[in-house]
Parts: structure tokens; C-alpha cells; sequence
């Protein structure tokens, strides 16, 4: 067998295998949350280790970012305090949400009649033009981007740096999506299939793992190829390929950037006020206006915004 053709097999296969594993979990009885974290790692530890087999570039590896201790404390946040503060915060919201909507369609507004795999499609669908929206605000708007930064300015991309979002993010993710998702009376599997998409999907995309991917493949959905594009420190190419699963709201919206006909040299942003120690990384939402200041007192070049 071929390189070319293991590295071409390697993403379809590892995103099934896992799809396939949670869905198995789910049959013997396990709870989804719980399948979603096993499997999680269990992904985790296996692109670590195709990053050291086949790495897509050998100045991206993990082992020798000083900042993948960091990575792995937002990663961590990011799955623990920010949905948890979402909670705290807007469950309140969606129950009304939902009670509302339940007031007003006696038969509820969500097929609920329909197989499983279809409501998944259709909460996937309808949670990418949401993430998309949401996306799209993070960079273009100057009030935003300061929670977005965090996750743009490395300048290697490897399975660590996935999680690497600030914990705010989850929770704004799950006022934008859980909440309209749960008003609408999506039920909670749904959106733990969503989850999984998120988490499988993502872990792949910002890996160093040299996959090969056809070109048509990365029109349909959002690709490690596609996704590097994303990361790209050109400004225009960092704010497109926005999509979280397929590239529906990027196709319709005009943000598609095609990676076959896009090259680009390097990933993160053209200049970085973000703190390199962790206390600073996760503060730096709340002290952007300094941070933005003192950058420009030792930089004559300005600060990208995300605009």
C-alpha cells in the first residue's frame, strides 16, 4: 500500500471510526457525555501520535511548543468552566425558550417523529449557519475578537492547539447554539451528536497530521486543508472558510476560500499582543485595551483586530 493512499485513507477513516464508536457507546448504554470525553482522548492520543508518524510540517510539532502546557489548561477550561457558566447563566433562557415555544405549537416545533440520524443532520445544519453567524462577529468585530485571539495567534497548528480557545467561548457557543437549539425542543442526544462533531471534526482540522483530501471533498465540508486556511495570517483568508462541519453558510455567504487555489506561508496573526503565560491568556478579554496599548508603545505596526 501506497503512502499517498494510507495519508488519503487516514482523515475519512480516524472521523467514522470515531462516529461509529460513539454511536455504538451510545446503543450499550452509555451516557453520551461520557462516550463524547472517552472518545475525545482516545482521538486525542491517536492524531498525537500520526503527528509524530506522518507530520504535515516538522516545525509544527507539539513536543517542542513551549506553549502546549498552556493549549491543554484552555482546553481543559474550555470544556469544564465555560459550559458550566452557560449554563449558570442562559439555561434559565432556553428552558423559557422552549416553554414558550411549546405554548405557541401544541405538537412541539421540532420533527421529534423523525429517525435520529435525521434530526442530527438537521440540528448539524441549522447549528453551522448559528456557529457560522457567531463566527463571522468574532472577526469583524473589534469587542469580540479579543475572546477569539486566543485560539489564532500560534503560529504552528497541532492537535493541542484544537482546545486552545479561551473558556468564554463555550460559553457564548452555548448561549448562540444550545439555547436556541433547546428552545426549539431538539432533544438533548441531538445535541451531544453535535458535540461530537465539534470535538472529532476539530481535533482533526488543527492537527499536523499530513492528510490528503480530495479537492472536491473540501467544498462539502470543513477539512484540515480548508480549515488551515482559516489560520492563514492574511487577514482575508483568516476571515473565511468559517464554517464549523459543512461549508454550506460559507458557500452561500461568500466566505469560501478554496485551499487548492489559495496557497498561504504561514498561520496565526500579523501582530500578537496576547500574553505568553497562562494567568495573562486567560485575563487578556477582560484587559484588552491595556494589552492592545502597551503593544503599540513597542510596535510601530498596527495590531490586527480581526476586522
Amino acid at each position: 500500500m501506497s503512502a499517498n493512499l494510507v495519508k488519503g485513507m487516514l482523515f475519512p477513516a480516524v472521523l467514522i471510526s470515531e462516529f461509529l464508536a460513539f454511536y455504538n457507546l451510545i446503543n450499550i448504554g452509555w451516557h453520551p457525555g461520557i462516550a463524547l470525553f472517552v472518545l475525545t482522548v482516545v482521538g486525542f492520543v491517536v492524531i498525537a501520535l500520526l503527528e509524530w508518524l506522518i507530520p504535515y510540517r516538522k516545525d509544527w510539532y507539539w513536543w517542542t511548543d513551549r506553549q502546549v502546557f498552556n493549549d491543554l489548561i484552555h482546553g481543559a477550561a474550555l470544556s469544564t468552566i465555560g459550559p458550566r457558566l452557560g449554563e449558570i447563566l442562559f439555561s434559565s433562557l432556553a428552558v423559557s425558550g422552549a416553554a414558550a415555544v411549546a405554548g405557541l405549537y401544541e405538537a412541539g416545533i421540532w420533527p421529534v417523529e423523525l429517525p435520529v440520524w435525521i434530526q442530527v443532520l438537521l440540528v448539524i445544519i441549522f447549528a453551522d449557519f448559528l456557529d457560522w453567524s457567531k463566527h463571522w462577529l468574532y472577526h469583524h468585530s473589534p469587542a469580540l475578537w479579543p475572546i477569539h485571539v486566543l485560539h489564532h495567534n500560534p503560529e504552528r497548528l497541532h492537535i493541542a492547539k484544537a482546545g486552545r480557545l479561551h473558556f468564554l467561548e463555550s460559553t457564548v457557543r452555548f448561549l448562540v447554539i444550545s439555547v436556541p437549539l433547546t428552545a426549539l425542543g431538539a432533544p438533548p442526544v441531538t445535541l451531544f451528536w453535535f458535540a461530537a462533531s465539534q470535538n472529532f471534526l476539530g481535533n482533526l482540522n488543527h492537527s499536523n497530521v499530513d492528510f490528503l483530501v480530495p479537492r472536491w471533498l473540501n467544498y462539502l465540508m470543513a477539512t484540515p486543508q480548508v480549515h488551515r486556511l482559516h489560520h492563514a495570517n492574511d487577514p482575508d483568508l483568516g476571515r473565511s472558510n468559517l464554517s464549523s462541519f459543512t461549508m454550506i453558510p460559507d458557500h452561500l455567504f461568500g466566505t469560501f476560500r478554496d485551499p487548492a487555489t489559495h496557497p498561504y506561508a504561514n498561520v496565526g496573526i500579523a501582530e500578537d499582543p496576547v500574553p505568553k503565560n497562562l494567568f495573562g491568556q486567560l485575563a487578556a478579554p477582560l484587559m484588552w485595551p491595556l494589552l492592545m496599548r502597551r503593544h503599540l508603545r513597542y510596535s510601530t505596526t498596527p495590531v490586527t483586530t480581526g476586522e
